[in-house]
């Protein structure tokens, strides 16, 4: 007893010993509430203290798997928790998945744990059917993927919408293949000018399954004669100016070109840019990016004056020779 060397033992000496010893164990033997981890839960009530030696034990959480056949901690004489491994409950994994036909899959953070992710990537010329991103989800007590594995499907496209007084090739096929390629012409008709194909000849099918551009139109394109005051044309020369017909121009001598010198017939039978003009006057000039000036003064013809004399940094020996012969004459004085 901490008082049996005290004769009295309601002395006072003796109650502040009983009370000190009281008090340091009180504050040796008690710890503070468990540790928390986001693998792990602790079994049973929390308590705001514990005792010296008492135990809690912990067990996974949903989604994890236990390592160890115990886990637990004890509250020490220092008031401190014994360590928990962080890896004593791991992740569980959920089903291999293996490359799907014509494509393969990607683990996008490693490996196929809970809470990672796989993404699904198509060979060229096939297409995902099914979710591209799939998680390692809780379901129940155990993980599965979210969802079924998707499959690469074949990218096919429908025959190419027809066009009127033209057609494509091939044109017996129910379906046309990845990056097959239709090709369109215009039908020669009766009584009419010549049709001019305007827009892509050559469309294909593309990987969204669709095709790489609209269908071009079979049209008359006429564009005016081209005239120009005060100058000539220099090329192109023709009866009849059709889709893509290009022509050249010049200006008089002494006369300015405003515009292009050159223009090409359009599909809506304009000229393209307009037809330029001749002027007596220039065209504007274009005004050229700013470019920095940088003046440097040579080290040759630095010169530093200071209230004692005149100094001279010369770097140059030819300047040095000068300013001897210079200044012989005026010591001979």
């Amino acid at each position: 007893m901490p008082c049996q060397h005290c004769l009295d033992p309601f002395s006072s000496q003796c109650f502040i010993v009983t009370l000190l010893v009281t008090l340091l164990s009180m504050s040796s033997d008690a710890c503070g509430q468990p540790p928390t981890f986001g693998n792990m839960k602790l079994n049973g009530d929390l308590k705001t203290s514990y005792g010296t030696g008492e135990q809690v034990k912990y067990s996974c959480r949903p989604g994890y798997m236990q390592r160890s056949r115990n886990i637990s901690s004890v509250c020490g004489a220092d008031g401190q928790w014994s360590p928990i491994s962080k890896d004593a409950c791991r992740r569980k994994s959920c089903p291999r998945q293996d490359d799907p036909v014509n494509g393969q899959v990607n683990l996008m953070n490693g490996t196929s744990e809970f809470g990672m992710q796989v993404e699904y990537v198509c060979n060229p010329g096939f297409y995902i059917i099914g979710q591209r991103i799939l998680y390692c989800i809780l379901m129940g007590s155990d993980v599965q993927w979210s969802d079924e594995a998707p499959i690469c499907s074949k990218i096919l496209c429908e025959p190419p919408p027809n066009i009127e007084n033209g057609e494509f090739f091939p044109n017996h096929n129910d379906v046309f293949e990845y990056h097959e390629v239709a090709t369109y012409k215009c039908k020669r008709v009766s009584g009419q000018d010549e049709l001019s194909l305007v827009g892509e000849s050559q469309i294909y099918c593309s990987e969204n399954r669709s095709w790489s551009a609209d269908p071009p139109e079979c049209k008359v394109v006429k564009c005016p004669h081209p005239v120009i005051e005060n100058g000539k044309q220099t090329s192109g020369f023709s009866r009849k100016y059709s889709y893509r017909a290009t022509i050249m121009f010049e200006c008089n001598q002494g006369l300015y070109l405003h515009g292009s010198n050159r223009v090409v017939c359009e599909g809506d039978s304009t000229w393209q840019p307009p037809i330029p003009v001749c002027r007596n006057q220039p065209p504007p000039p274009t005004t050229p990016s700013p470019v920095p000036s940088h003046t440097t003064t040579p080290s040759s013809t630095k010169v530093s004056l200071s209230s004692k004399g005149t100094s001279s940094n010369f770097g140059d020996s030819s300047v040095w020779i000068i300013s001897l012969i210079i200044m012989a004459p005026l010591k001979l004085q």
